[in-house]
């Protein structure tokens, strides 16, 4: 990035009065490549293409915002619903009748569940559902599989050692801040592992409020994984709490435990439920879900019309056009990508998650230097890129060719670097982060 360039300056800025650049992790410039090579701001989005603020036009073949907007960026429906909800009063002292039927949607689709609450993120829900199932049980523990938001109860899984969500999704996060007095209340187990099922589960069952966990990210659960969780939580009166925050509207209109044919106690969706507006919704069984009026959960932004408004047109719009079949082919279409010019190039790669939330790893002695060289030479061919492609409906032949081409030059000229020199010569800066543990900003410089 040139030092006399708007992003260049803005980051600069930025990285004296924002701590970490970016409000979210996931966008941390850092995470993609450092020492100012990496766009960070964006002037426009539509579809799958982002403009930067020099106006240049990048294909995104990334996570999409973190997987929020599965019909494209500025969807006309999408943002035809918000522009309405917005002109006609956007919140007031009364409530939006969008809410009500947002829920009869929700519910009709998910006939297991009795209720439904509004929230606007992921993590604040998932913050929601660890109190519902507490008030609701009496119990204070919580037995987790996935990532769940960065909030204390999730945290707290650290404070006993600091290794505990490394095998979540994120390693190295810190819980400090966190209040101590929180140790031994979180443990964690391991998807589709069936010796944590009884060794870390079974052990804990009984003291525990819930059972939390991602249905699918990485992978398909193995046959009758999640019916023998559900028989055990059900027996000790322990709640099942799915999180399809990631995963739902993916495979289908809602979440993978559709498919699965296991209903929980409570599903939580967020990201993509409103096509990236703010949204996310709580679905459970009407017991439990009345425990809301006992215990306190509220909020003046849960109440504004514009994330339901948009809510409802998008699940429409999914569902008129089947965007899950669209979602599967683009994803098996970018994973074909990965192995045949990994194929070609003589590398070994491993291709892992569900067709719609594909991830690969090239088998190297430096993956962190390999990827951040991935990054850096697809950033050439002006695509957004990193080790996770989420399928969009967006992703058609055009933008999947450019791709699959730029994909095949690329992992060749990783193979001959790999063979013949230091691929850590080849960068145009530092080694990207992996995690939380090493980020570091000029916050205090």
């Amino acid at each position: 990035m040139k030092k006399k360039s708007q992003t260049y300056k803005l980051l600069k800025t930025a990285q004296k009065i924002i701590p970490g650049v970016a409000q979210l992790l996931g966008k941390r410039p850092d995470m993609y490549l450092k020492d100012n090579n990496w766009p960070t701001y964006y002037s426009k989005a539509k579809g799958i293409n982002i403009w930067g603020l020099d106006k240049k036009k990048y294909y995104d073949f990334s996570m999409m915002s973190a997987g929020t907007s599965v019909l494209g960026y500025a969807d006309k429906d999408v943002n035809k619903a918000s522009v309405k909800a917005i002109n006609t009063g956007s919140i007031s002292t009364l409530n939006p009748p969008e809410d009500v039927e947002l829920a009869k949607i929700l519910l009709k689709d998910h006939k297991w569940a009795g209720g439904v609450r509004f929230a606007r993120c992921g993590g604040e829900s998932m913050a929601i559902v660890v109190r519902l199932a507490r008030a609701y049980t009496g119990r204070e523990k919580i037995l987790f599989c996935g990532y769940h938001g960065w909030h204390d109860w999730y945290l707290a899984a650290n404070i006993k050692s600091k290794k505990n969500l490394d095998f979540q999704l994120l390693p190295g996060l810190e819980p400090l801040g966190v209040p101590k007095s929180l140790k031994d209340t979180i443990i964690p187990f391991r998807f589709n592992n069936w010796a944590d099922l009884k060794n870390v589960i079974k052990k804990n069952i009984k003291n525990c409020a819930a059972v939390i966990m991602e249905p699918c990210r990485e992978g398909l659960p193995e046959k009758n994984y999640l019916k023998e969780i559900k028989k055990i939580t059900k027996k000790n009166g322990c709640l099942l709490i799915f999180d399809e925050i990631t995963s739902g509207w993916r495979l289908n209109s809602g979440g993978a435990h559709k498919l699965l044919n296991i209903d929980p106690d409570i599903v939580v969706y967020g990201k993509t439920i409103a096509n990236g507006i703010p949204m996310s919704a709580i679905i459970g069984k009407k017991s439990i879900m009345s425990y809301v009026l006992k215990t306190f959960v509220s909020s003046v932004f849960w109440t504004e019309k514009i994330g339901p408004a948009s809510a409802i047109a998008f699940i429409k719009k999914y569902k008129k056009l089947k965007v899950q079949k669209k979602l599967k082919s683009v994803g098996f279409e970018v994973k074909k990508i990965w192995k045949e010019a990994a194929k070609e190039a003589n590398l070994d790669v491993e291709i892992s998650g569900i067709d719609p939330l594909a991830s690969f790893k090239i088998k190297s002695k430096n993956w962190p230097a390999v990827l951040t060289f991935f990054i850096q030479e697809m950033l050439k061919y002006n695509i957004l890129t990193t080790d996770k492609c989420y399928a969009n409906y967006k992703h058609d032949q055009k933008s999947l060719k450019i791709y699959r081409k730029a994909c095949f030059k690329v992992f060749k000229k990783i193979s001959y670097i790999e063979k013949s020199g230091n691929i850590l010569e080849k960068l145009n800066g530092p080694v990207k982060e992996m995690g939380f543990n090493r980020l570091t900003n000029h916050y205090n410089e």
